[in-house]
């Protein structure tokens, strides 16, 4: 098992109080919902075909290229404090969210249809946070957040259903790696949380890191980029949801709803992006939800709504918020 003392949080923490805490909470919120809402309109683009197939190590240079200016200046202000934080976590940060676990999620996607990877790997965060906060950092799992757990999962289950009566080649494989993608974002929302940094800085270290491995890759690859022979204004819908939307707007919003909420309760508010992305296919897409959607949708938003009430809030930081997740 893993050495917990690597993940201890950063020291710069301090009791909360009442009016604090209702601050952050309402912080963490915004952020979340900001964070949903790219990430369902990021999917989405996916299914109006806004996708260009190019390979994944160019969509990494498009969606890294753009945090390369502006996290530069915050990096260099900031480098104190991120070489002051623990050594791990800051890998760990970069593996799960940056240019390696975009590879891996990337291949997923490939084998699976596109509505299923945008349910997959937002939808099973709440569960595998909560699986490696137990196994990994020794967080119980309350009774509520345990059977809001279960409802996520069988809302998932009757969102990709379809898919699962009706298996592509691949299909099963294709679960399987958006699994272990899943487990790298998972890894990556507590290591963010224990490294003290803040949500501007985590950016930071998630950008450069993906940088560096994205260019030692492209330098080992050695061939013209493919993007360069495409027509720019094919490149921009790309462009806008990897560089501008996933690459920077979502990766402060995430971190910022892990910093006041909590590595949990942030991934369980990451669990309504399929939701949201069925609701605005219907007037987008034209996309009728079958039964099974919409119960599945009912489901998720159920098992959401419960966990988040599961334990008390007495609460110094929203990672002590998470361990305080007692039986009830």
């Amino acid at each position: 098992m893993p050495d917990r003392r690597m993940f201890h949080p950063h020291p710069e923490f301090r009791p909360m109080t009442p009016t604090d805490e209702a601050r952050s909470r309402t912080v963490g919120l915004i952020a979340l919902a900001v964070t949903v809402l790219v990430w369902s309109g990021f999917f989405l683009s996916l299914r109006l075909g806004a996708r260009i197939h190019l390979p994944p190590v160019e969509i990494a240079l498009l969606r890294f290229a753009p945090g390369t200016l502006v996290f530069l200046p915050i990096l260099f202000r900031h480098r104190a404090r991120i070489l002051a934080a623990p050594r791990l976590p800051l890998v760990l940060m970069v593996v799960g969210s940056g240019f390696p676990y975009l590879i891996v999620a990337a291949f997923g996607m490939s084998l699976t249809p596109v509505a299923d990877g945008s349910t997959i790997l937002p939808g099973l965060n709440p569960l595998l946070v909560s699986i490696l906060g137990l196994l990994v950092l020794g967080r119980s799992i309350g009774r509520r957040r345990l059977l809001g757990l279960i409802l996520i999962l069988g809302g998932i289950g009757l969102l990709v259903g379809h898919s699962l009566l009706n298996p592509i080649p691949g299909l099963t494989w294709g679960y399987l790696v958006l699994l272990g993608a899943g487990l790298m974002w998972a890894t990556f929302t507590l290591a963010f949380e224990r490294s003290g940094l803040r949500p501007i800085e985590g950016a930071a270290v998630i950008t450069f890191g993906s940088v560096a491995l994205l260019l030692v890759t492209l330098m080992v690859r050695w061939r013209p980029l493919e993007m360069l022979e495409i027509d720019p204004s094919t490149i921009l819908p790309v462009f806008i949801a990897q560089g501008i939307g996933v690459g920077l707007l979502s990766t402060v919003a995430y971190t910022t709803a892990v910093k006041h909420l909590g590595a949990t309760r942030a991934a369980m508010g990451g669990a309504l992006t399929p939701v949201l992305s069925t609701l605005l296919a219907i007037p987008l897409l034209d996309e009728r939800p079958h039964t099974d959607a919409l119960l599945g949708m009912i489901v998720i938003v159920t098992g959401v709504a419960l966990a988040n009430r599961s334990g008390p809030r007495k609460k110094a930081t929203p990672a002590e918020d998470d361990a305080s997740d007692t039986p009830s």
